[in-house]
């Protein structure tokens, strides 16, 4: 007897909050490019929009529970590969003087943040009752 799963209603508003969150920050991404401040806009930009990619596949059931176990991993690694990839592109991008350790540890939060998404966003199984 197979044994059907669904996602939690509480799991669907935790990712659309995320969608929420993740989105603004690709927004502030975006309007810190216009303001010239590269060394924030980018790795937002970056972090924001694959975290709320994220989000939106887990919302419209595209990367759920039941999706094969080499997608949601390989979902996984392109968020911790973004991850990197931002907070390096904040390394790189960080301005000499008494902002730079501030830049930089603002980049390293938010990466920090796509990466504990990558580990914890992923919904728990939950059996139907009645169901071994």
């Amino acid at each position: 007897m197979s044994q059907a799963r669904i996602p939690g209603p509480r799991d669907l508003y935790l990712h659309v909050l995320a969608v929420v969150i993740f989105g603004l920050l690709t927004w502030s991404g975006v309007a810190g490019l216009g303001r010239g401040v590269a060394a924030l806009a980018v790795p937002w930009l970056i972090i924001g929009a694959v975290g709320a990619i994220r989000a939106l596949l887990a919302v419209t059931g595209l990367l759920s529970p039941q999706t094969p176990w080499a997608v949601r991993r390989s979902a996984r690694g392109v968020m911790l590969l973004a991850a990197v990839v931002a907070l390096m592109v904040g390394l790189v991008l960080a301005p000499t003087g008494m902002d730079r350790n501030f830049v930089i540890a603002v980049d390293a939060v938010l990466a920090a943040a796509l990466g504990a998404y990558a580990f914890l966003g992923e919904s728990p199984s939950r059996s139907v009752a009645g169901t071994c």
